[in-house]
């Protein structure tokens, strides 16, 4: 009995290792482009691994037209770096790249950094993505092809050096970029002072900038493109505040964040048609200018904006206001709704949120108001 209970154990090992080898077999046996878009899914790490089934995924990485580069995902920098150099290295030089997300906590060295965006570039990457802390090297500057690029759609740069900013140049040449999202950036000026790096993007729909600069003794970014509906402002990490100027005309949608010291000017934004407003201000030592750049943009918007959401931080900065500051909000004349996003810590009472509302909507009686918990 106890034979055949061995005996039986032992063929149904056999049977479960024969269908683990067929099926083995049967994903090898897809074609090429199959096993590509499968390995898509996968990090590169993992996807080099493959490497190791047999003789039929040797080289089929080398085609991958995704790299997805984490330092996450090992143990060391060091480790990192040498992977990042290899696959380069061995990659089908003949094949187009289509996405490259590069992401290192830590510091890169910036001749790696120069490399990767290279090679993308080199390589007709459309979507690039680009998140790092740089190990600060006197003198250097990223390579400008990546801001020359032709085949770029999609660009996020967001690279942290202390005390360095990356530095672009006076105007970005790329065609066929339809999203751009840049962080601790700064922007060069033209000789009247003015920054307009935007003009020359012509697909550009989408554009993010937080904690950016201008360079040197420039005082106006110029955000000219007709062809910009989605907008983000973020913070500066610039003590001297500069000032906006929209030439977006079918700007659909703005976001304002963080601790705003900009003053805005705009005109013509006409397709204007939401406004999200979250800022903050540090009380004791830059209110007066947060007070007065959100005063700025809420005149350059009032006269556009149809639906507008106010954070409950934003209400906290107006409820500071005496009767004769708050006076000084504009007339949104064809506002339509007004949603106020309150968190439960926000520790501001419906009173003081009547009051705020009240001069918001003193020209505007037809507009819905919304609460929203968050």
């Amino acid at each position: 009995m106890a034979e055949e209970k061995e005996r039986l154990e032992e063929v149904k090992k056999m049977q479960s290792e024969s269908v683990r080898k067929l099926e083995r077999d049967r994903l090898s046996d897809l074609p090429d482009f199959v096993l590509l878009h499968i390995m898509k899914f996968m990090n590169t790490k993992q996807a080099v691994q493959t490497c190791v089934l047999s003789k039929r995924w040797k080289d089929l990485w080398q085609r991958l037209t995704n790299l997805a580069l984490n330092s996450y995902d090992f143990t060391s920098l060091t480790h990192f770096s040498k992977f990042v150099s290899s696959v380069l290295s061995h990659r089908n030089g003949s094949v187009s790249l289509h996405d490259l997300d590069l992401r290192q906590k830590g510091c890169i060295e910036p001749g790696l950094l120069d490399r990767v965006m290279t090679y993308a570039v080199s390589h007709n990457v459309e979507n690039l993505t680009i998140e790092v802390n740089l190990n600060f090297e006197r003198g250097f500057k990223l390579h400008p092809c990546v801001f020359f690029c032709r085949t770029l759609t999609y660009l996020k740069l967001s690279i942290w050096a202390i005390p360095w900013m990356t530095e672009l140049p006076t105007s970005l040449q790329l065609p066929a970029l339809k999203s751009l999202h840049l962080e601790h950036v700064t922007f060069a000026a033209n000789d009247n002072g003015f920054a307009a790096p935007f003009s020359n993007c012509h697909m550009l729909n989408t554009l993010v900038l937080d904690r950016c600069n201008l360079h040197r003794d420039a005082k106006f970014l110029t955000i000219s493109n007709s062809m910009i509906s989605c907008l983000t402002i973020g913070s500066t990490i610039q003590e001297v505040a500069y000032k906006i100027v929209l030439s977006t005309p079918n700007l659909n949608s703005l976001t304002v964040t963080r601790d705003l010291i900009h003053h805005v000017s705009a005109c013509d934004l006409c397709f204007l048609e939401r406004v999200y407003i979250d800022v903050d201000a540090y009380f004791h030592t830059n209110f007066e200018r947060t007070y007065s750049a959100l005063i700025s943009w809420l005149q350059a918007l009032a006269n556009y904006v149809q639906i507008m959401t106010l954070s409950s931080s934003t209400l906290k900065i107006l409820n500071v206001l005496s009767t004769s500051m708050i006076s000084q909000l504009p007339c949104f004349v064809r506002l339509e709704s007004l949603k106020l996003k309150m968190k439960s810590s926000s520790n501001i009472s419906d009173e003081k949120v009547s009051r705020i509302v009240e001069f918001l909507l003193q020209k505007s009686p037809l507009a819905k108001v919304e609460m929203i918990d968050c």
